[in-house]
């Protein structure tokens, strides 16, 4: 990964063949495309905005041209690489300039429940259009199970699951731009500052507005219309991710600092891949953090 990262760093034309050759690559290994994304990341972290546009420019050319020759259409990638590089890239910004990671998670995030907002806004029907779309991918496999299989059941399951669709979607996004941008953030420390991503991560800590935004959330599930509702627990998904991410921070901090622990980490991460439920208490360390200051308490009793 480091000489990855330096291949990155020698010049536009290097960087340029990267991020544009890991994007094509992503069309046959979709996770290549996240690569891509933070080499982008890098340019952006490391030399600003300014080469950061000369290097894109060069990687949009390399993209249409493949999109022209192999694909048959330029518009389709080109579109496609954009969604990839421009989140990364505005956030690798916003962490460049501001030097405060939870800044830069806030920037993912706050996008992505404006996202839901203008989801529920624009669209007279978010579940139904979930739905379309949800039947359309698992429809074939249905006609294909054996006859003893209960297609009405996954059928309500996919109705149920397409309320919060939306949530699912726009967390999902938000999560998967913020690996890019940490992995973009732990390549600069590799070539520059070794061990400065680790101690950043490690103080990851997001303004308590974030928390009291939840507990808003939370009385309007209890209180609103079943309509603003459904928005509500839209938003509560996208608040997951977040504090997941915060919770895995606390955990790391708390767990890392004696090799005798350590092990106690891998457990964690063992157990949030089997066991998905596991991250409901991660998320909770991560939440409660506002107010309990898990990190501080940890060094205090240490």
């Amino acid at each position: 990964m480091k000489r990855l990262a330096a291949f990155v760093m020698k010049g536009p034309w290097q960087a340029g063949l990267v991020i544009a050759g890991f994007l094509c690559l992503s069309f046959m290994m979709p996770l290549v495309g996240l690569l891509s994304s933070a080499a982008f990341g890098l340019v952006v972290l490391r030399q600003g905005l300014q080469p950061a546009l000369t290097v894109l420019a060069l990687s949009i050319v390399a993209v249409a041209a493949f999109g022209g020759v192999v694909l048959g259409s330029v518009a389709a990638p080109l579109v496609y690489a954009l969604l990839l590089w421009a989140p990364t890239g505005f956030t690798a910004w916003v962490l460049r300039y501001s030097r405060r990671i939870e800044w830069a998670l806030g920037a993912v995030m706050i996008p992505a429940l404006a996202g839901v907002l203008a989801f529920y806004g624009l669209s007279s029907d978010p579940a139904g259009f979930w739905s379309d779309r949800l039947f359309l991918v698992v429809q074939p496999l249905l006609d294909q199970a054996p006859a003893d299989f209960d297609a009405e059941t996954a059928r309500a399951g996919l109705r149920a699951a397409a309320h919060y669709a939306t949530g699912f979607v726009s967390a999902g996004s938000a999560l998967s731009v913020f690996m890019t941008l940490m992995l973009a953030r732990w390549w600069q420390s590799l070539l520059y500052n070794p061990g400065g991503f680790r101690a950043e991560f490690l103080e990851l800590r997001l303004n308590p507005a974030f928390a009291y935004a939840v507990l808003g959330c939370g009385g309007a599930m209890l209180l609103a219309p079943p309509a603003l509702t459904e928005l509500m627990w839209n938003f509560g998904l996208v608040f997951v991710a977040l504090y997941l991410t915060v919770g895995i921070a606390v955990m790391h901090a708390l767990l890392s600092r004696q090799a005798s622990r350590k092990f106690w980490l891998a457990g964690i991460y063992l157990l949030l891949f089997i066991i998905p439920q596991m991250a409901v208490p991660v998320v909770l360390v991560g939440f409660t953090d506002a107010w309990m200051d898990w990190r501080r308490r940890g060094s205090a009793s240490a």
